[in-house]
């Protein structure tokens, strides 16, 4: 007689429940990495999927929710490097909690970014994370998806961001405090949410100080591209003015700043002896370039984690709802007293 060997029989979510001790709902939270469960009763949820090895269906819950465990991202410009890292940073956090990501770019471009959202939609993201283009001022969002705005605020919709007034303030106040009293500052685009924030910190510390000193701010502000080439160019303007040459220079994104060292060698500006220069950003590139940049970093780990976990989180969102994140100083070698 032939006797068939039995089938292991495969641990369902009940299963770990009962031995956990706890219902079927607060496993399927601690499976989803969902907040709301204590530190104490996930360990042992944990501790007890490790022991059955049991493996969530993850076909069936996307069946059941309509999506595939992935969430949206759209940026305006893949070759800015701030937001090639905060891609990164996205899907790492993605990633920890299950889930995969869809990068998309809508190259500046207001109009694109209704249409991205919609393909997103159709390909069943749980979520997009949002940065929006410099001119949107409104976002269509067609089928009502969980949408987080990052970097570029735009009313009605939950923001995560740094705080880049304050970030300005302190690259400012950080100029002041080595001395230097003609400071100017390469603005970024007059539309963007974020050039006006940097800039409205800038002139925070600096409208008094160039009052005193009876500066005209117009000769020491000037707007420009965030890129490399908007900040080299704005340099030039800067340091062949006729009038004072300014001692120290704040731009508004690391790009512009290594832009404005290359216009200081190329008219042979010794940085920082003659020229001090801060930027704003904190990109991987402004540890690599010689001087290595002086920088109010933005905390992009935090900014990253928290956008992603709010599409993840499952509860509803508030769309008046703010986190804004302290950024950083990180003192290198493009800064010092006025000669």
């Amino acid at each position: 007689m032939n006797i068939e060997p039995s089938v292991k029989q495969r641990t369902t979510i009940r299963d770990v429940a009962r031995q956990a001790g706890v219902s079927v709902g607060t496993v399927s939270r601690v499976v989803n990495g969902h907040p709301s469960v204590t530190d104490a009763k996930r360990r042992v949820v944990l501790q007890v999927i490790a022991e059955l090895g049991f493996q969530p269906d993850t076909a069936a819950q996307s069946l059941r929710r309509g999506t595939n465990r992935t969430l949206g991202v759209i940026i305006p410009d893949l070759r800015n490097p701030f937001f090639a890292e905060l891609m990164q940073r996205i899907e790492l956090r993605a990633k920890e909690r299950g889930y995969s990501v869809l990068f998309a770019s809508s190259d500046e471009q207001a109009e694109s970014e209704e249409e991205l959202i919609a393909n997103l939609v159709r390909r069943k993201v749980e979520g997009v994370v949002l940065v929006p283009s410099n001119r949107a001022e409104t976002i269509a969002n067609p089928g009502g998806v969980r949408l987080v705005v990052v970097d570029r605020h735009i009313a009605g919709h939950p923001f995560v961001a740094a705080d880049h007034r304050a970030g300005a303030r302190a690259a400012a106040d950080y100029l002041v405090s080595l001395g230097h009293r003609r400071i100017a500052c390469i603005s970024g685009p007059e539309r963007s949410f974020v050039a006006r924030e940097r800039l409205a910190g800038f002139m925070d510390v600096m409208a008094d100080r160039f009052a005193e000193a009876d500066l005209d701010p117009a000769t020491y502000v000037i707007s420009a591209p965030f890129d490399y080439e908007g900040g080299r160019q704005a340099a030039e303007a800067l340091l062949s003015g006729t009038g004072p040459r300014p001692t120290a220079v704040f731009a508004c994104s690391d790009q512009q700043a290594i832009g404005v060292l290359r216009a200081a060698f190329d008219r042979r500006i010794a940085i920082p002896d003659q020229l001090s220069v801060v930027g704003f950003d904190g990109i991987l590139l402004a540890d690599l370039v010689a001087p290595r940049l002086t920088t109010a970093a933005q905390p992009m780990a935090l900014i990253a984690n928290c956008a992603t976990d709010l599409l993840i989180g499952g509860e509803p969102l508030d769309n008046a709802t703010s986190h804004i994140f302290p950024c950083t100083m990180v003192l290198r070698e493009t800064c010092a007293p006025p000669a």
